[in-house]
């Protein structure tokens, strides 16, 4: 059995904090190159550049893995396999990913390199992970919402190797499951392009009591920012995690400095090495500490969610701003930088007589080279002595290699210039260099049968050709049936508006509310609506985020279902885990797919029809009206009405300014804690009010965007297209309002909202 080692995983946003991440003793770097990656403001590496540190970090028997994260629109996918290509032979060790069509292609165009599921693919239980391991995951980067013993299970569980954060920035919102800076200034967390939101202040507005609606004697608290996590430092719990066997240890900030990547590199490489070979003495020098506290970080750092579910300690309320780096602390840093300069120890066996050729050669790991030169003379006056030798190839400065180990073997007196021997021991070195570097490299065999890709530019200029791309038009007749109308409601009483209302479809009905008061006078209505419109559907919407403590959640609403088993007709499931429950337990009922589940493009469609065959999927919400296009209408149902859930998170803004006075464990979660309600609200400095959804029952908030969606300008070019249904989300609004909404779009009766937004549909995001 390979002794546990861990592996220690720094960021890189140029060439120099990749050199200084070597140096500093890290064993892989993560980087971006300039198209897919989640960090589209950081430096990130040109082709040559990626090529150049994938050269240096495999001299130096270091791993680079390339963040492919972001979600992929369709005319951006073709270029995908080419412009991994290169990389894929000179031997990139893996791949991070988010978007499922870009995980399908890898998988199919590159063997041997590793997958790696990023935390933006919000994995946060086992069966999703065990789903991703079937298309050829082989490492998770789970949620960091995760408690250490979520992330002990899921190892335990799935045999994949777990990739966990150790130190750097937290985002309040699980990854993934942001749509805030998209929707208010159109950069897109899922396009690497976020403006952090959540580093701005908010009033919190809300009743103190939970339940109720909004409304009535708001209560205020001055400014704050409730959305602002305290960066994360592990190192004084760090055994723990190395207790557990984590597999890999991630620093983040690749938008940070050589001297951050540095320091923070090199403290966590100490303090490994001393687990591995002193555990029983391993204890923190305060100095270290203080150097981790104030090497470019926010007010204050936290332990994360490793070891609590939230809470106002997580918290920066003050202004999260970075704070300025003491100069002392950069004096250290810089002396660390010089001290942890990089270099190979080599040895060199040199072969000198007279009248034949010089003959060196080089051994590295290994590797051996041998070169010859010029031709030796003998010598006229002085001989070549052997110390001579040695003087000229002790010569490395400039190159990766200190010459520790140098024989000669001189027969009979000869003479050689120096200028030979130093021009031979430099091509003797750059051959050992690329016989190094040559260890990892591969050969790309395009995909048999697969459609030609075109090169593209660097900048991402697309030039897919039209033959590639979707029809921008689909025509009437394919459209066989009248586009249908698809109610999701959150509360009992928008329910029974939406059940009263002959417009509606199919509903949508929170998993929560099957254990409401109402639950069953809801089902009989159910039932007399089957009767009366044969085709009308139930649904059970699960909740978006699934953790290993939701299990007995999922049990209890497996009964409750079979209490009504005749009257459910399937689910709508918001993540990986979700999907995978539902086939598991329901494989008889449909299942439908929200927009959380992310489709930007036909591969990630393929992938989900062959691996679970949904009834229908739900529109991304960040893709423009051409852009949709790109995507199959049959079997497509489109958000047309609603409040965009903005950001899903396990913090909770009650709790965080004192309102909420339940200290949840993952116990008590799953025993469950049956309250939710619209009971605060966020407003930002421009007095822009976002609804808060505080979720008791999951410990989870969901924030609204601060008006609703509205496509009503838009249904006759929805229907034309062919697609399967629209679909209103209802949140906070009334039952009256929820039947006049509905009466709207359904039956053309009433008036348009009267605030409201397009979204993204008529412009998209970058």
């Amino acid at each position: 059995m390979e002794e546990y080692r861990g592996e220690l995983l720094a960021p890189a946003g140029t060439m120099d904090c990749l050199k200084a991440a070597i140096a500093a003793g890290a064993d892989a770097v993560y980087l971006g190159g300039q198209r897919f990656g989640a960090r589209a403001f950081a430096g990130n590496f040109s082709r040559e550049e990626l090529l150049e540190g994938l050269s240096l970090a495999h001299l130096w028997n270091r791993k680079i893995y390339l963040t492919v994260n972001t979600l992929t629109k369709q005319d951006e996918l073709s270029g995908l396999c080419d412009w991994i290509a290169p990389f894929y032979e000179a031997g990139l060790d893996g791949v991070i990913v988010q978007d499922m069509g870009v995980l399908e292609k890898l998988r199919k165009n590159f063997p041997g390199m590793e997958l790696h599921a990023s935390t933006q693919m919000t994995v946060t239980e086992s069966r999703s992970a065990l789903f991703l391991k079937s298309l050829g995951v082989c490492r998770i980067v789970p949620a960091r919402e995760l408690s250490l013993e979520e992330i002990r299970l899921l190892k335990e569980q799935t045999g994949l190797a777990m990739e966990v954060f150790i130190h750097g920035a937290l985002c309040y919102c699980y990854s993934g499951q942001c749509l805030f800076s998209s929707f208010l200034g159109g950069r897109s967390g899922n396009r690497g392009r976020c403006a952090q939101p959540c580093r701005q202040p908010y009033t919190v507005l809300g009743q103190e009591a939970g339940g109720g609606r909004m409304g009535g004697k708001s209560q205020q608290k001055p400014p704050a920012y409730p959305l602002s996590l305290k960066d994360l430092c592990v190192l004084p719990f760090l055994p723990e995690l190395m207790d557990a066997k984590i597999d890999s240890f991630k620093i983040e900030g690749r938008m940070k400095s050589p001297e951050y990547v540095a320091g923070v590199t090199a403290i966590y490489r100490k303090y490994m090495d001393l687990y591995l070979t002193d555990r029983e003495h391993w204890q923190i020098d305060p100095k270290d500490q203080e150097l981790l506290a104030k090497l470019y970080v926010r007010s204050e750092t936290g332990g994360g969610y490793y070891h609590r579910h939230n809470g106002r300690e997580m918290l920066t309320l003050e202004k999260p701003g970075y704070l300025a780096c003491p100069q002392e602390i950069l004096e250290r840093v810089h002396g660390m930088m010089e001290d942890g300069k990089l270099q190979k120890p080599v040895s060199f066996h040199a072969a000198i007589r007279p009248g034949e050729p010089i003959n060196l050669t080089a051994s590295c790991e290994g590797i051996s080279v041998q070169k010859e030169g010029t031709v030796a003379q003998p010598a006229q006056k002085r001989p070549l002595a052997e110390d001579d030798v040695v003087k000229q190839l002790k010569k490395t400065g400039g190159s990766f290699y200190g010459a520790d180990d140098i024989s000669v073997e001189l027969d009979g007196d000869s003479f050689v210039p120096v200028s030979a021997l130093n021009e031979l021991r430099r091509e003797t070195l750059d051959a050992l260099t690329e016989k190094l570097q040559d260890r990892r490299k591969r050969t790309y065999v395009p995909e048999r049968g697969r459609e030609a890709e075109t090169a593209q530019s660097e900048a991402g200029e697309s030039t897919a050709t039209a033959a590639a791309m979707p029809p921008l038009h689909y025509a009437d007749t394919q459209c066989p049936q009248p586009t249908q109308c698809y109610v999701s409601v959150l509360q009992a009483e928008q329910a029974f508006a939406a059940l009263r209302t002959t417009g509606t479809d199919r509903l949508y009905l929170s998993s929560d509310l099957m254990d409401d008061p109402k639950t069953g006078q809801l089902m009989e209505l159910v039932r007399n609506v089957k009767a009366d419109r044969p085709g009308f559907e139930l649904f059970v919407t699960l909740p978006t985020i699934l953790r290993s403590y939701s299990e007995p959640y999922l049990k209890r609403l497996s009964g409750q279902v079979k209490t009504y088993d005749g009257l459910v007709d399937g689910f709508l499931a918001g993540s990986l885990g979700g999907m995978c429950w539902v086939t598991e337990k329901y494989p008889e009922k449909k299942l439908s797919l929200q927009h959380s589940v992310y489709t930007f493009n036909r591969e990630t469609r393929q992938l989900y029809q062959d691996c679970f065959a949904p009834d229908s999927y739900t529109a991304p919400l960040e893709l423009n009206r051409r852009e949709l296009e790109a995507l199959p209408p049959q079997n497509q149902e489109m958000v047309v009405y609603g409040r965009v859930p903005m950001m899903v998170s396990a913090g909770c803004v009650k709790r965080s300014l004192g309102a909420c006075q339940i200290s949840h464990t993952q116990k008590q979660l799953s025993q469950g804690i049956p309250a939710a309600a619209f009971s605060c609200r966020l407003k930002d400095r421009y007095n822009v009010e976002f609804p808060v959804w505080v979720n008791c029952r999951h410990c989870m908030n969901t924030i609204y965007n601060s008006v609703p969606l509205s496509l009503h300008q838009y249904l006759a070019e929805q229907k034309r297209r062919g697609i399967r249904a629209i679909r209103l989300d209802f949140t906070d609004e009334t039952a009256e309002k929820t039947r006049e909404v509905l009466e709207f779009f359904s039956e053309g009766k009433g008036t348009a909202p009267a605030q409201y937004t397009t979204g993204h549909y008529k412009k998209g995001v970058q």
